[in-house]
């Protein structure tokens, strides 16, 4: 079976570290135990063992090499929960130097009893073989931690470029919708304002002259209302309204007769409704064009049944209009209250 276990790291990540397998360490206790047998048997020949076979002496120092490597690996568990590499490097050291590599060694050294000893350099060559084996095994159990914490990096890498794809992915998605719906709504707006122009034609009922008639332009007033101010303008003060579509929003602005470069905006959204709200006295000449009444300074019949109408203010340099003949027809009375019909 493995040896597994999650290690804490900063930041709250766990590690999944897994250790050589418990027959690992069994054979390397069975290969090291010989090595110390051999150490034991030429350097002590301890009298107790002098009496036993060498299978059971054998077999006494993979026990010992066992308990020992076995500590080792308990600790080093104990140690990677307590004080991991990652938290504190130089105390994790210093505490598995002495408690799993100087302790086990000299555990080990004592069980071997090198006593009688043929040279000065006798009791050196145990203690580093042993030092060495024991160091191997911290080594060994060290690489694997560092191994795994590689592994949870690079998992986690490849963890968050796939978010970051499957983000990018969304986001282009999200893109591609509100592309597709802003092209819808621009195409609604325009469509919407298509029809409003177009509705600026659509006025079908007849003037009532009388009304228009009774209209005296020095009495009534026109409630000029915007965002920007709210005035009462007298019906003689007004020239001409024209209709404007500005960035897919209706506008229509209003010119004084005694001020045509300067235009006014209102808060109506048709000349249609300019109309409505003079009570006629403001009647459209074209589809982006509407003039008050007394704005006329003559007019002339012009062949098919249009009418040329002359202001008495220049408008944009221009002092006549040519009506068509439909609208025409349906302003030629309103147009004779101000002033006579001419032929050209």
């Amino acid at each position: 079976m493995k040896s597994s276990q999650l290690i804490m790291y900063p930041k709250g990540t766990e590690v999944d570290v897994h250790y050589p397998d418990f027959i690992w360490l069994c054979i390397a206790s069975f290969a090291f135990g010989g090595v110390c047998w051999y150490l034991g048997y030429l350097g002590a020949a301890a009298a107790w063992l002098e009496n036993t076979s060498v299978v059971v002496s054998y077999l006494f120092y993979v026990l010992i090499v066992f308990l020992a490597f076995f500590y080792i690996r308990a600790l080093i568990i104990v140690l990677d929960r307590k004080q991991n590499w990652l938290l504190n490097p130089q105390k994790r050291f210093a505490t598995q130097l002495f408690t799993c590599c100087l302790l086990p060694t000299l555990f080990l050294f004592g069980v071997i009893r090198p006593v009688a000893i043929p040279k000065d350099e006798w009791l050196w060559l145990p203690l580093l073989v042993i030092f060495g084996g024991v160091l191997f095994l911290n080594i060994l159990y060290t690489s694997c931690f560092f191994v795994a914490l590689d592994h949870k990096r690079r998992c986690s890498i490849l963890e968050l470029e796939r978010m970051v794809l499957h983000r990018d992915l969304k986001i282009s998605i999200l893109n591609e919708q509100l592309q597709s719906m802003s092209s819808i709504e621009n195409e609604a707006e325009e469509i919407t304002v298509a029809e409003g122009a177009e509705k600026e034609t659509d006025l079908t009922e007849e003037i009532d002259l009388s009304r228009v008639k009774s209209i005296d332009p020095e009495q009534e007033e026109f409630l000029l209302n915007n965002r920007f101010l709210t005035q009462k303008i007298m019906y003689s003060e007004l020239g001409l309204f024209a209709f404007e579509n500005n960035n897919n929003t209706p506008i229509v602005q209003l010119y004084l007769k005694t001020d045509m470069g300067e235009p006014i905006a209102c808060e109506q959204r048709s000349l249609n409704e300019v109309v409505r709200d003079t009570n006629g006295f403001v009647q459209k000449i074209g589809r982006y064009h509407a003039v008050a009444a007394d704005m006329i300074h003559a007019c002339n019949l012009l062949r098919g049944g249009r009418l040329r109408i002359v202001l008495k203010v220049p408008f944009e340099g221009k002092v006549d209009f040519e009506v068509s003949a439909k609208i025409a027809r349906r302003i030629k009375g309103w147009v004779m209250l101000q002033v006579p019909i001419e032929k050209e």
